[in-house]
């Protein structure tokens, strides 16, 4: 037992650390790109592989926590929050990238800003989550 504990943590903070990796690719493709179009090829390309592994820290988040039989403290609050904090964000992003056209200047510079907005977001809250969850853990 103690060693599926072992590994689902080690599989977790694995995961979340390259979340934050894929969170500042993110950031860095949508900030540095300078054409729209190139930018979302890659901004397709990479946000699945965000999202992916996002969800897989999710995922081994709720399997520690049954293994724990539950038993929560402000971390683990604080992790869920975060979560569902960035799903949300997620959604916005998705939405506001769907209503961009490739012609309307105004509309690429709007999603742009709040792509970086939103990345910049989740990259501080991944990295206070691992903060929280090193320390109270």
């Amino acid at each position: 037992m103690d060693e599926l504990v072992s590994l689902s943590i080690q599989i977790h903070i694995f995961f979340l650390f390259l979340t934050l990796l894929f969170a500042i690719v993110s950031f860095f493709v949508v900030k540095s790109s300078k054409e729209y179009i190139n930018m979302t090829k890659k901004f397709e390309f990479f946000t699945p592989l965000y999202y992916l592994n996002l969800s897989i820290v999710i995922f081994t988040g709720f399997v520690i926590l049954a293994v724990f039989k539950f038993h929560t403290n402000y971390s683990v609050y604080f992790m869920l929050l975060s979560s569902i904090a960035i799903i949300i964000g997620a959604f916005k992003v998705y939405k506001l990238f769907k209503k961009t056209r490739v012609k309307d200047i105004n509309s690429q510079e709007l999603f742009r800003q709040f792509a970086i907005k939103k990345y910049l977001f989740d990259i501080v809250i991944i990295l206070i989550t691992a903060i929280f969850g090193f320390v109270l853990s």
